[in-house]
């Protein structure tokens, strides 16, 4: 990794991993992904951590599109 490549890091390259879906499930119905498992036990953890971090990502972005007064 060059000099130049370390301070200008490109944000949008980072993988947040599988996208779920818009309605997600409830904790106790079957999961998304047709495992045949509960969504509590499957993809509930990776589900809100994709959701997190597509936040943070989301609220970066809007800090850096804001105006610099007001």
């Amino acid at each position: 990794m060059g000099l130049l490549s370390r301070f200008f890091k490109n944000e949008d390259s980072e993988d947040l991993g599988q996208a779920p879906p818009t309605k997600l499930p409830l904790r106790n119905d079957l999961c998304w992904c047709d495992s045949g498992l509960k969504y509590k036990k499957c993809h509930l953890e990776q589900d809100q951590i994709y959701l997190e971090k597509k936040r943070q990502k989301d609220l970066a972005a809007k800090k850096v599109c804001s105006p610099v007064f007001g």
